[in-house]
């Protein structure tokens, strides 16, 4: 899970319905009454007059293909969800909104980033809208609580488009979920010899400290490590922090030539501000995973991030052909600016219908089958799904901040690409 800071306030009921136009989306944010009896269980009952029969083998609607955004749409972290929705939808309206010859038919619930609520939207996408897909959620706690439900209705596939804990896979190794977004390894790790080569032998590590904090600054630390590198100390502020001068004080009394970080949407905006209002950007070189320097935080982080370095998987700033038309194709759509979260909803879509198309069918033993090993062209660069683990085996972006003479007065640019990042399989093993 990461922090989020919000600047779009547009909502996307507007926006979809320019872009759809009659198309057959129902918007469900409500709470709809909750289920105790799993999919198979309401089909087999025959309370699904006419979609009995479906149990032999495809178990989604005969007469079209169901998406199941399980996502926030409400709180701090809608913007994320709707970004996903959108890049989602951008490519099921370039293909006339249909995969494989069927109308899809996408609903939404709101899983108010509560795991609760999360795993309540899933069996309701799972067993009363009978989806084929499950694309979501954003926070990885609620992925996690969501693990048992996916595995126990096993009628769907779960494209993960954001959460990145890599317990995901490691506790759950589950053979419907397929990670279109990255993992907490992928956006620290591969960091650390690119770190040891260009910038610093020594660092301090400062990292909000919840899950996902410290599984970064871990990751990184033990490839920093193994590399030959020292880590002086370590600085850890809680969520929502406002004020770091505390914090900041500790790491410059650590001595460090460098300094590692994971903040997150506010957060991030905060700490980079603080550390060039205290001077530290003068004495020290600042790193950290992507989320720290992203499209949603340099508005306002500014020229405070100018010379900071980040990694990760997207950078809408990537001059190939591929991006550059996904950025057009989505301002166009959207009058508004792609970020990673839109790639990540657009490469579901993209995983969905290549699913369904190798398939055959939207069985969702047969989706992951065809899914496993296949590599997908992407605006980020062509991925593939591990055939161990379904994670995306994809490049990372080491990019620095500069100055800008487009929307913004600063942006991301790749100043190397670590090519095929993998990393670990967590014991999991699916093939």
């Amino acid at each position: 899970m990461i922090g989020i800071y919000i600047y779009d306030t547009i909502t996307r009921e507007g926006m979809v319905r320019r872009l759809m136009g009659e198309s057959s989306n129902r918007i469900a944010t409500d709470r709809a009454p909750q289920s105790s009896i799993s999919r198979r269980q309401y089909l087999a009952s025959g309370t699904a007059v006419g979609v009995g029969a479906a149990l032999g083998g495809c178990l989604g609607s005969d007469d079209g293909l169901t998406v199941g955004y399980a996502l926030p749409f409400t709180g701090t972290y809608a913007m994320l969800g709707e970004s996903i929705v959108n890049g989602f939808e951008l490519y099921l309206e370039q293909s006339d909104g249909e995969i494989d010859g069927q109308e899809v038919e996408t609903v939404k619930r709101d899983t108010e980033a509560d795991t609760n609520r999360g795993v309540d939207v899933t069996r309701e996408l799972m067993v009363e809208e009978q989806a084929d897909a499950i694309v979501g959620p954003v926070s990885s706690s609620v992925a996690i609580a969501m693990m048992q439900t996916i595995e126990n209705e096993a009628s769907a596939i779960w494209l993960n488009a954001n959460a990145g804990d890599y317990r995901v896979v490691e506790e759950g190794c589950l053979n419907y979920h397929f990670r279109t977004s990255f993992n907490d390894w992928q956006t620290s790790a591969p960091l650390a010899e690119w770190v040891y080569d260009n910038v610093a032998d020594n660092v301090c590590l400062a990292y909000a400290d919840y899950a996902f904090g410290q599984n970064s600054k871990n990751f990184f630390q033990k490839a920093f490590e193994e590399v030959g590198g020292e880590v002086v100390d370590e600085v850890g502020a809680p969520l929502g922090t406002d004020d770091y001068s505390t914090y900041l004080s500790d790491i410059e009394s650590s001595g460090a030539d460098a300094v590692f970080s994971f903040f997150a949407g506010s957060d991030a905006v905060n700490y980079i501000s603080d550390f060039a209002d205290y001077g530290l950007d003068a004495e020290m070189t600042q790193v950290g995973s992507g989320f720290l320097l992203s499209e949603d935080t340099l508005p306002a982080q500014g020229e405070a991030a100018l010379g900071m370095y980040s990694l990760l998987h997207y950078t809408p700033t990537q001059e190939t052909d591929r991006n550059q038309e996904f950025i057009g194709n989505y301002r166009e759509a959207y009058d508004s600016s792609a970020n990673v979260y839109a790639c990540q909803g657009y490469d579901s879509a993209q995983a969905f219908a290549a699913a369904v198309a190798e398939a055959g069918s939207s069985d969702p033993d047969e989706m992951a089958n065809a899914l496993g090993g296949m590599e997908l062209d992407s605006p980020r660069g062509s991925f593939w799904f591990n055939s161990e683990t379904h994670e995306a085996i994809q490049n990372m972006y080491v990019r620095e901040v500069v100055e800008s003479d487009r929307d913004q007065p600063v942006e991301n640019q790749v100043v190397e690409t670590i090519d095929s990042v993998e990393g670990p399989n967590w014991g999991c093993n699916l093939e």
